[in-house]
């Protein structure tokens, strides 16, 4: 895959684009060094990559596309203030021509009820549908989301809540998929999936679990993922029609095994576009560096800056080193 490196397209300081410089202003707003942000003048900063073409699309052309989508796959860094900025943006872009659902993982289904008997309240707000939704605001860091659930308020788009709950997911891992709840995604988990699938998301899972995780656990956690991939993948196909912006963590957009594949059987034909927000490094100024790239994980890959966080495999390293000086 031949995509040119940041210096035969340009970089966003030498030759800024609308959007890029309006992100930069708003975090300047906010305060970057509180959010942790680092690496904004990073090459490949603000650039967005079309996998399956291999070459550099301008934002404008990526927010384009994800107009003309059915269902927009926005995968995101949980923690990254410029991710949200991105996916508002795109919200606002997309809501311009068209009137789409907002799907969150964040919201978990077993609340969509309590949702909408909230929408339909006057004066309904983005706090109001958070309470309704048992929106975990610690956990999630709701002021980072509460802008797209004000936008959605604001222009009159349902809110739909995507996301299996944890004791749904434990349940399944505990009993297998025959406990997810009856529906579609019950009947196409088990479809598409195969060895190396099971495999590349073993090793996910190890990887993320700082390598602390028996063979037994690894295969339940694989196993509440499915699920989950294939009821969010249940949750959003009917909505098709009028679009929907999906806000979900990266790895659940991969098309290569989560929320794509089930949607791709559950609604056949449909224009279902994944785009995965990647945080740079400091030692990879190439796309065809970053595994999302190289490994065509995502039809749209974004870079934005990296937000520092603690490692916590150092912290469970630690914990482990107590312990074991304790006995």
């Amino acid at each position: 895959m031949q995509i040119p490196r940041p210096s035969a397209v340009g970089r966003p300081g030498s030759r800024a684009r609308p959007l890029v410089a309006a992100l930069l202003c708003v975090l300047a707003l906010f305060g970057c060094t509180r959010h942790g942000l680092v690496l904004h003048d990073h090459p490949l900063v603000g650039h967005v990559i079309d996998v399956d073409a291999a070459r550099e699309v301008a934002p404008g052309e990526a927010l384009a596309r994800m107009a003309g989508s059915d269902a927009v796959l926005l995968g995101e860094v949980h923690d990254n203030p410029v991710h949200h900025r991105l996916q508002l943006k795109a919200l606002q872009a997309i809501a311009a021509q068209a009137s789409p659902v907002l799907a969150m993982e964040q919201f978990d289904s077993e609340h969509q009820a309590a949702i909408d008997e909230a929408w339909r309240r006057p004066g309904v707000d983005a706090e109001m549908l958070a309470d309704a939704g048992q929106f975990a605001r610690e956990g999630w860091g709701w002021p980072l989301y509460r802008p797209l659930v004000q936008e959605a308020v604001q222009r009159r788009l349902p809110l739909v809540a995507i996301n299996l709950s944890r004791e749904g997911a434990r349940a399944v891992a505990r009993e297998g998929f025959e406990s997810m709840p009856a529906g579609a995604g019950r009947e196409v988990v088990e479809e598409p999936w195969n060895p190396k699938m099971q495999a590349v998301l073993e090793e996910l899972i190890r990887v993320g679990h700082c390598g602390e995780v028996s063979p037994r656990v690894l295969k339940m956690i694989v196993t509440a993922q499915r699920s989950r991939d294939a009821v969010m993948a249940e949750r959003i196909a009917p909505h098709l029609d009028r679009g929907a912006v999906v806000v979900l963590g990266a790895g659940h957009a991969r098309r290569d095994l989560a929320v794509p594949v089930y949607l791709a059987r559950l609604a056949p034909g449909r224009r279902i576009l994944s785009v995965g927000m990647v945080e740079v490094r400091e030692d990879a100024d190439a796309p065809h560096d970053y595994l999302a790239v190289r490994e065509g994980l995502f039809d749209l890959v974004w870079f934005t800056p990296r937000n520092v966080r603690a490692d916590p495999c150092e912290g469970m390293s630690k914990a482990r080193m107590s312990k074991s000086m304790s006995k």
